[in-house]
């Protein structure tokens, strides 16, 4: 199950308990001490999961939140000092997808890395799961459910498969 982490944190004995910790448990991970090259690296390396500090310098985890949103859906787990509703609301409301109070356990921390990567996988094969759109006696038009295609013409458009289905009456 092991996948690939980002962790993005302006401190670095942050990091490095999380490097070590995550790397303990098979993951390989990579880490940014500051936002702008912890989207570069997000960017070039494609992480399975974001662990990302709430509070840096220059761009905030809210703003990293935000920028990793609008091109992805990989699962972001917020770490923040700040346990008051209103920032947990915010970050969740940018895009993350868990938020996590320092202090913070390692097995808690762990626990939830796994479940969000164990989610996150399911969830591409229900997505190219496809959709029967209309069937005649002799042909099934099925059309994967994240395009919008619909064409009847075999084709017209690549996204759209014809099987081929034994005469029922």
């Amino acid at each position: 199950m092991p996948g690939r982490i980002l962790v993005i944190d302006d401190e670095p004995q942050i990091t490095r308990v999380l490097r070590a910790s995550l790397s303990s448990q098979s993951f390989d991970v990579r880490t940014a001490n500051d936002p702008e090259e912890g989207l570069r690296v997000f960017k070039e390396w494609a992480p399975d999961l974001v662990i990302t500090d709430l509070m840096m310098p220059v761009m905030s985890g809210v703003e990293v939140c935000r920028a990793i949103r609008s091109t992805s859906s990989t699962p972001i787990l917020v770490l923040s000092v700040r346990d008051h509703e209103r920032s947990k609301v915010e970050a969740l409301d940018a895009g993350a997808d868990d938020y996590v109070t320092k202090p913070f356990g390692i097995q808690e921390l762990l626990a939830r890395v796994r479940a969000h990567l164990r989610r996150a996988r399911s969830e591409p094969q229900q997505r190219s799961r496809p959709a029967i759109l209309w069937w005649t006696k002799r042909h099934i038009l099925s059309l994967c459910r994240a395009s919008q295609c619909t064409s009847r013409r075999r084709n017209s458009i690549s996204c759209c498969t014809w099987r081929a289905t034994p005469e029922r009456r």
